[in-house]
């Protein structure tokens, strides 16, 4: 039984007919009986059949691949909205050889221990739970939500504090200059892939920003001092780090060694990562619905010229990652304008091989709902809405995690990007019809005023920039100038 579910759950595969500028990739009707090519570790067309998990905003996966940790969104009643509905984020667990599904309950930000023991996740409470096989083994008080496993012991903070957990004890590690406190969500913290080090974001009204590079083991921190800096982000393994600004990219590792190139310089702007922790750099298309296309990434490795992979990918939304082991790439694709559902392809595809996306029923299908629904803006997040258009509040907050793909809720021109007070950095677009919609509190913009964009193109990633209560986009539309819900276009 237990086979026969894998089996299942792998999919199939299906070939298709070769374009003339790329060898490697297929289009419907070349049926060739086997692939004549060998399997390529980093081409991710095989869709997986998986249950159906509905409206999903992120997923996490265990260490050793065998399960993903999923928060989704579920909908319940409110007499406090204006919307009469809330949007709640709940923490799912899936088993990936069975399929079976373990609820968790409210709680976002899942992350596993190195052995698969545990689980941990944030709750509104403010604390952090640690799940064992379905039961609650710790409540833990920290001052942000941001943690690091490094083996079966949890990192995180508590003031001027970094601390573990293991097996039910706490201890302190080191404390910090009081000076440097990173006080959420004002600031931001995060680990480095094994714990090592870690980043503190001190954010500014002004724009300004001060980002410093921590020693975990000592609470030392230095100043990062590149110029013009929007963007940070670890590396999935060791400590290499991603350093973005507005025009280009930066590796720094361990040694503080930097390795930079002109954006200018890649395909597009979107970046992702191997498993093996090299750098993706270049374009996804419009992700209307989503995983209907498959994107081509290049590596960038400048440590060796000679490498040329290229990762080819569905066009799919959220937090798209690998699979710790290489095998899997998931993400979300869109099942009508606002939701959303898990998607999960098998890589080391030889060419030839995979899903035919041409006749694919699934995309044709998700296509039709999106082209049937009489509204025409679609959620620029896999994420949760947190905040209504009500009162005072002048759009819709979407709450997903920071470096989240921000899309143009439709087509038009981008007509404004940069800072602006309490809103932090944003991105605008002029649709048809005297309509602009704008995205705020970003971290990175991947495009440039005037670039016309298609419903769906990606356009920022998610921040915390601004006046914020987290990571989230404010959501903002007007019609000739005056505000309107964008939940109604």
């Amino acid at each position: 039984m237990s086979i026969a579910l894998l089996v299942l759950t792998l999919g199939s595969c299906a070939p298709a007919q070769r374009t003339s500028d790329d060898e490697d990739v297929y289009l419907p009707d070349d049926r060739a009986a086997r692939s004549t090519t060998a399997p390529d570790s980093l081409r991710c067309t095989d869709r997986a059949t998986i249950p159906q998990i509905e409206h999903v905003t992120n997923a996490k996966w265990s260490a050793d691949s065998s399960g993903l940790a999923v928060s989704r969104i579920v909908t319940v009643p409110s007499s406090v909205t204006i919307s009469g509905y809330e949007e709640d984020v709940r923490v799912s667990v899936l088993n990936l050889a069975t399929g079976a599904m373990r609820e968790l309950g409210q709680g976002s930000r899942p992350e596993w221990s190195a052995s698969g023991m545990y689980l941990s996740y944030w709750r509104e409470d403010g604390y952090l739970y640690v799940d064992q096989g379905g039961t609650t083994v710790a409540k833990i008080e920290t001052s942000d939500p941001e943690v690091r496993w490094k083996g079966d012991g949890l990192y995180f903070w508590y003031d001027d504090e970094i601390r573990v957990w293991h097996d039910g004890a706490v201890d302190t590690v080191t404390h910090v200059d009081p000076g440097l406190i990173p006080r959420y969500p004002r600031d931001d913290a995060y680990f480095s892939a094994d714990a090592e080090r870690f980043t503190v974001t001190r954010y500014s009204l002004d724009g300004s920003a001060e980002r410093y590079l921590g020693d975990t083991s000592t609470g030392q921190m230095t100043l990062l001092e590149e110029p013009g800096i929007t963007y940070t982000e670890w590396a999935p393994k060791g400590q290499t780090l991603l350093v973005r600004s507005n025009d280009r990219i930066l590796l720094r590792d361990p040694a503080g060694t930097d390795r930079a190139a002109p954006l200018s310089a890649f395909a597009g702007p979107v970046h992702g990562w191997t498993a093996d922790g090299r750098l993706l750099v270049g374009a996804v298309s419009a992700t209307v619905p989503g995983g209907n296309v498959f994107d081509r990434l290049p590596v960038w490795d400048p440590d060796d010229e000679g490498d040329r992979a290229i990762a080819t990918l569905p066009n799919l939304l959220g937090m798209r990652s690998f699979s710790p082991d290489g095998r899997w790439f998931d993400g979300v694709s869109r099942t009508g304008n606002y939701g959303t559902e898990l998607e999960l392809f098998r890589c080391g595809v030889a060419g030839g091989q995979g899903v035919d996306l041409r006749a694919d029923p699934a995309s044709r299908s998700r296509l039709a709902r999106i082209a049937s629904d009489p509204r025409q803006f679609v959620r620029p997040v896999a994420g949760a809405i947190s905040q209504f258009l009500q009162g005072n509040h002048t759009g819709i907050d979407i709450a997903a995690p920071v470096g989240s793909l921000i899309v143009a809720a439709d087509a038009g021109v981008v007509d404004a990007v940069g800072w602006v007070q309490v809103g932090g950095r944003r991105v605008c677009v002029q649709h048809q019809s005297e309509i602009e919609s704008c995205y705020y509190h970003t971290s990175a913009a991947l495009v440039s005023i005037g670039d016309h964009v298609a419903r769906g193109q990606p356009i920022a990633l998610i921040g915390m920039t601004g006046a914020t209560t987290g990571p989230h986009v404010h959501w903002e539309v007007k019609r000739e100038g005056r505000i309107v819900d964008p939940l109604g276009l």
